[in-house]
């Protein structure tokens, strides 16, 4: 997987964001994206809040709706690709929910 000059795609489990992020921005990552990966799981179908801290990460990390990133693996499995190009049509920094313009697949 080439992640150097891209954006990291990561699922969530096993070890902390901080960490995620950090081994991304080591393996030269500009973004990281983290996802829900377990159907299961309550944070499946709902935004998790990034922690804002004092960390050395210098790159921008957050978190993808579970639902948009299978979506994504999917498709690039489905395709048999190792890489997307994606335009987010949203800005969730300081935009109410019921504002938020959500992709296709998502009902709420």
């Amino acid at each position: 997987r080439r992640i150097h000059g891209n954006v990291a795609l990561i699922d969530r489990g096993e070890c902390s964001f901080l960490t995620k992020a950090l081994n991304a921005e080591k393996a030269g990552a500009k973004v990281v994206l983290i996802t829900e990966n377990n159907i299961s799981s309550p944070e499946f179908e709902y935004y998790i809040e990034m922690v804002h801290d004092n960390s050395r990460r210098r790159i921008p990390a957050g978190f993808l709706l579970g639902k948009n990133g299978r979506i994504i693996k999917e498709t690039l499995t489905k395709l048999k690709r190792s890489y997307a190009i994606i335009n987010l049509p949203q800005n969730l920094t300081f935009v109410p929910a019921h504002r938020i313009n959500h992709p296709p697949w998502l009902t709420w």
